[in-house]
């Protein structure tokens, strides 16, 4: 299963009902070419809002939240008692994201 499509797949949908991650610190910019963006309707099915509202205190669905390594290897683990969807969805989001410092911003997530 893909949980995530790539900016130009999003900009051909012609929607905006959509999450973006961003690698890195957010700068102003929405809809980045390297980001990748996730339909908000699986974003619900999967629960993601609640699995991140329990564990990670600073996520705002609206607006912009920004996350380290270490907050993201801490999601990563509980992903495993949420739901196998989860889990396969933190691991598709650690390969697009790659290596980062633990205390750095590792990427930022761009809410509705």
């Amino acid at each position: 299963m893909r949980f995530f499509i790539t900016e130009d797949e999003r900009k051909m949908s012609g929607s905006t009902a959509f999450i973006e991650f961003q690698k890195g610190v957010d700068d102003g910019t929405c809809w980045k070419t390297d980001s990748v963006c996730m339909d908000d309707e699986l974003f619900s099915e999967l629960h993601l809002r609640r699995f991140l509202t329990l564990n990670l205190p600073q996520f705002d669905y609206y607006g912009i939240t920004q996350v380290s390594k270490r907050e993201f290897d801490k999601l990563c683990e509980n992903a495993l008692g949420f739901s196998a969807e989860v889990e396969a969805c933190f691991k598709e989001l650690a390969e697009w994201a790659g290596e980062g410092a633990e205390d750095d911003v590792y990427f930022t997530i761009i809410g509705m």
